[in-house]
């Protein structure tokens, strides 16, 4: 009988990932069906980007015809949350806002909240059908069927292992390219889309950082760090597109059920100086985020954050290239010759 081949310090280390992830975000499913909470949403939602993050980095190494599949899989339940975890904010949002406005503008925000309630309540029977399916298909219990052997070896981890800082080169180096790729939009105020899939790709650099900052000691944290600001920042800026985009067309609806509800147009008269003073508020904000942004963005660049970051990476992995080459020509000078004992 072949033997098996031997458990790689990749395989161990991605296995401990993954099932991280997966165990964040089972342990959040019974606060999503009672949605008394909005962070249990939240806190889910991030544990399936993070695991689908994670797949197409380790899944060749731990489940080479299944990996793609089980990506495939979470990527339903992370868009179902990811629509209710978006309208939650909008609404905690409205929710502090209105409080502060004048009379005149509250109406109209108030029925912008309403209309954002009732869609949130549909948008539960997305979620609770996306978790049904999640259960009902074994996906949990298969993937930790396949990974958790592997996990029993992390004492055994070797964080030295060149084949593993390889992969975290290859894979931060590759994922930076893709980052910046989309420098060229960032003085564009413009090209909304370009700056959204710029967050999507940050966010990508990010996690990839956080899942190998262990090989790192502490070293990537600025880099993280800055990270988690540009992704704030343009998230925020998408949030305000978002609206900006959205709230012409909600007033065009909001006039149209007012119309066929009461026969006439005076009842939207009252909310209209609400949504308008809620949209050029939007529009504001969305030009000084934008600003700070690319302040932020000129900033990183005169301090060579992201060279900073390739280099750092890259000195890493040549080190423990060196440092194993030189224990192994150490491990062998050390070794006693054999002596031939055959006749002569």
């Amino acid at each position: 009988m072949p033997k098996s081949p031997p458990i790689s310090n990749v395989q161990i280390f991605g296995a401990t990932i993954i099932l991280r992830q997966l165990s964040a975000m089972v342990s959040e499913i019974e606060g999503v069906k009672k949605a008394e909470d909005i962070e249990a949403v939240h806190r889910m939602r991030v544990a399936t980007r993070r695991l689908r993050s994670a797949l197409p980095i380790f899944g060749p190494f731990l489940a080479p015809r299944r990996h793609e599949n089980w990506r495939k899989r979470i990527r339903a339940i992370t868009r179902a949350l990811g629509a209710a975890r978006d309208t939650d904010v909008q609404i905690e949002h409205l929710n502090d806002l209105v409080s502060q406005l004048t009379p005149p503008e509250r109406a109209g925000v108030r029925r912008l909240l309403l209309r954002l309630r009732q869609r949130r309540r549909e948008m539960q029977k997305d979620v609770l059908k996306a978790l049904r399916r999640l259960e009902k298909d074994d996906l949990v219990t298969e993937i930790t069927r396949k990974l958790a052997p592997l996990e029993i070896f992390k004492d055994q981890l070797d964080l030295s292992d060149p084949g593993l800082h390889k992969l975290a080169d290859e894979q931060i180096q590759a994922k930076l390219d893709e980052f910046l790729a989309f420098e060229p939009y960032v003085t564009q105020p413009e090209c909304v889309t370009e700056l959204h899939a710029m967050r999507i790709a940050g966010k990508h650099l990010r996690y990839t950082l956080e899942f190998f900052a262990p090989l790192f000691e502490d070293e990537l944290k600025p880099f993280i760090k800055s990270l988690r600001q540009c992704q704030d920042l343009l998230g925020a800026i998408h949030d305000a597109d978002v609206w900006t985009a959205y709230l012409p067309h909600f007033i065009e609806e909001e006039r149209q059920r007012t119309i066929e509800y009461f026969g006439h147009i005076r009842p939207f008269k009252r909310l209209l100086p609400g949504l308008v003073y809620y949209q050029n508020l939007r529009e504001k904000e969305r030009q000084e985020l934008y600003q700070q942004f690319v302040h932020s963005w000129q900033e990183w660049q005169a301090e060579n954050v992201w060279e900073n970051l390739r280099r750092q990476v890259s000195v890493q992995t040549s080190t423990v290239e060196l440092n194993s080459q030189a224990a192994n020509l150490f491990e062998h000078s050390t070794q006693p010759e054999e002596t031939n004992h055959g006749k002569s």
